[in-house]
């Protein structure tokens, strides 16, 4: 098939989702698909333009310039996402008969703008959407007044523009509850993203980056990754100084970044001994890291649940290690640690439940090596990336023997 994939970040960006829609191009190439990426010029956290066409593992990939606008704004997001957008929108039309299938993810902002249009330029290509966020939704809960405004005022546009969509991809089951109020007849495929590392046994931890993050501490919690409007730690410092009063000998280490990171550390007090902070690791870092715990935890505040996914849930289940989850029990996270006996679901009205669970992993090594061999043994049943491509592949092929 001749597919092209349209993302806003793509190689060489380390963003996640970058590097995952990276990942499903160069598959699918492999796979011997001709494929073809729009994305933009520039990365995320780089300054300097890429080269507006290259080649890279069998994909073709042509890039376009953004407005110039900051995008640490949210009026230099909305307003590059538009350029981005016009400019896809004028080379798919003079491209537009060389293609079966288009794959939009959803960034930039608003991206389902564009999937009318691409019907009225050619019906027979086939448009699939992959929702790693949903909008307008997420914006309702998580930005600017003016924002929010805007999204409401195209709201009514929404169902419309996601019924011209022959397949919409979701990332959890309380996600696609929600794109089925749009499109019901165009949902039915769950394709997660995937860990960037995926090793083939879980490893062991190094014993001078464990030292580094959790000291001497006997049982060794992470949180890694960003911390925004969507995330709640407090709950975890919470657990973290209930540990301390028991006595359980836990260290807590927080390693993220993001809006929130230091206003919600700004608790933190001399007597928080069992709590330390540590910024962005690099990618050659990062697997280390992540291995250096025994435990991750994840958050996802009430609201938010079937509008985004935290990734870092994935990447604690590839390394083989539980995770603990703070957020509704409504989430997809919350239900997959409970179905899948990945750890444990912390809420106010549990704390003590959660910390008899801290307890016997503290004091039984064989329970603690049981959880983490399951939980790779989950990553890689239901979540692995090559189980995620193959899934993909068959949307597309089932799409192309409908045309």
């Amino acid at each position: 098939m001749r597919v092209l994939l349209i993302y806003h970040y793509f190689h060489p960006d380390t963003v996640i989702s970058a590097r995952i829609f990276s990942d499903l191009a160069s598959e699918l190439s492999s796979a011997g698909h001709e494929v073809t990426v729009y994305t933009a010029r520039h990365l995320r956290h780089v300054s300097g333009d890429l080269p507006a066409s290259e080649e890279w593992q069998g994909v073709q990939i042509q890039r376009f310039r953004e407005s110039g606008f900051s995008q640490r704004g949210a009026w230099g997001r909305l307003f590059n996402s538009a350029v981005l957008q016009c400019q896809w929108l004028r080379r798919f039309w003079k491209e537009r008969r060389q293609y079966d299938a288009v794959v939009i993810g959803t960034d930039p902002q608003f991206a389902y703008v564009m999937f009318p249009l691409m019907r009225w330029m050619n019906r027979q290509c086939r448009r699939i959407h992959w929702v790693f966020d949903v909008y307008p939704e997420i914006i309702l809960v998580g930005s600017p007044w003016w924002m929010r405004c805007l999204a409401s005022f195209t709201k009514p546009f929404v169902p419309w523009a996601y019924r011209t969509i022959d397949q919409i991809v979701d990332i959890g089951p309380r996600m696609r509850q929600i794109m089925q109020r749009y499109n019901p007849g165009a949902c039915g495929h769950t394709i997660t993203p995937w860990a960037l590392s995926e090793p083939t046994e879980a490893p062991m931890a190094d014993s001078a980056v464990r030292k580094e993050l959790f000291g001497e501490a006997k049982l060794a919690i992470l949180y890694s990754g960003t911390v925004g409007h969507a995330h709640n730690i407090v709950p975890f410092i919470e657990l973290a100084r209930e540990c301390r009063r028991r006595g359980i000998d836990a260290a807590f280490c927080f390693a993220g970044y993001g809006n929130t990171y230091d206003e919600q550390l700004a608790i933190l007090t001399p007597e928080d001994t069992n709590i330390r902070k540590a910024g962005f690791a690099d990618e050659s870092q990062l697997e280390k890291r992540l291995a250096a715990a025994d435990i991750h935890l994840i958050s996802l505040r009430e609201g938010w649940e079937g509008l985004v996914v935290p990734s870092k849930f994935f990447a604690a289940l590839a390394m083989g290690r539980p995770v603990l989850f703070y957020g509704s029990e409504r989430s997809d996270v919350a239900h997959w640690v409970r179905e899948l006996e990945l750890g444990k679901v912390l809420s106010d009205a549990n704390q003590d439940g959660v910390l008899e669970y801290l307890s016997d992993c503290l004091s039984d090594k064989d329970r603690r090596r049981e959880d983490q061999k399951r939980a790779q043994e989950v990553y890689k049943k239901h979540f692995a990336k090559d189980a995620m491509v193959k899934e993909f592949e068959r949307v597309l092929m089932s799409l192309n023997s409908q045309a």
